[in-house]
């Protein structure tokens, strides 16, 4: 497994896709047992993943029954996230020529434009609302991520040998929990691009069912970490918060500058030697 990377993820309930939709992903369920153990998933993404840049093949549209997904199972309710990889891709290549630019994009990766093919062009035109399941960042994870969850919510788990730790909450806590630190910074700050953070991931999670779960999953990143059980990035944000809210802006200071901190020294292993 990829041990630089963790993942924000959406699972649907079936009544958020389409009747054909659905029956794809009930049966699939059904038939691969492997779809309820996240790790094995999560090794598949990655391996679609890592294949299709070694090949480099054209981003085509998304292809109904194209792709897997992660399956989670409630009592008897069935929830899905969907890996989008071919969504997520041709967000990362747009997001790439919105920062380059076409010239500089075509010196450092010449064709690369011409992997975006006329039909993916023509799917996303008409689908223009449809956002991805899965966000994913590597050698840290964003601050404003712990607001979705608690760490009451946590739940550890083994990755090759090495233990990890997911977070899962309804998405309607999660929605709640972003609001409320949306509405404290926007009253303490005038302009924050902390502020734009969080309504941005506001905005992601209204793109979903009102009954989908939400989950933060540490996954290889873990290793980098220490000891989970210490690790109290949702309490310091929550905290920061908090303490914005009772106007004590030292203290606010001083619990997210804890959760920078953290990160910094995780992220510092992407530069070791």
């Amino acid at each position: 497994m990829v041990p630089y990377v963790a993942y924000l993820r959406v699972y649907e309930p079936l009544s958020a896709f389409e009747d054909a939709e659905a029956a794809r992903w009930a049966a699939y369920a059904e038939e691969r047992a492997e779809a309820h153990d996240s790790v094995a998933v999560l090794r598949a993404e990655q391996h679609t993943s890592l294949t299709a840049v070694l090949n480099a093949p054209t981003l085509a549209a998304p292809i109904p029954g194209d792709e897997g997904a992660y399956v989670l199972r409630e009592g008897s309710d069935l929830f899905v996230c969907p890996y989008d990889m071919r969504l997520r891709s041709w967000l990362a290549l747009a997001e790439l020529i919105d920062e380059l630019g076409d010239a500089h994009l075509r010196l450092l990766a010449p064709g690369s434009l011409e992997y975006v093919s006329p039909e993916f062009m023509s799917w996303r035109s008409e689908h223009p609302e449809a956002v991805p399941h899965i966000r994913q960042q590597t050698w840290q994870i964003p601050p404003v991520w712990f607001l979705l969850v608690e760490s009451a919510e946590r739940e550890f788990y083994n990755v090759d040998g090495n233990l990890s730790m997911r977070m899962r909450t309804p998405i309607v806590r999660a929605r709640k929990r972003v609001a409320r630190a949306h509405s404290v910074v926007r009253r303490s700050f005038e302009e924050d691009p902390i502020s734009d953070l969080i309504a941005e991931l506001g905005g992601w999670l209204e793109s979903f069912h009102p009954h989908s779960r939400v989950e933060l999953d540490y996954a290889g990143l873990a290793r980098l970490l220490g000891d989970l059980e210490e690790d109290t990035s949702p309490e310091d944000v929550a905290a920061a918060v908090s303490a914005l809210a009772a106007g004590q802006v030292q203290e606010a200071t001083s619990a997210y500058e804890r959760v920078v901190t953290r990160w910094q020294a995780v992220r510092m292993s992407e530069y070791a030697n």
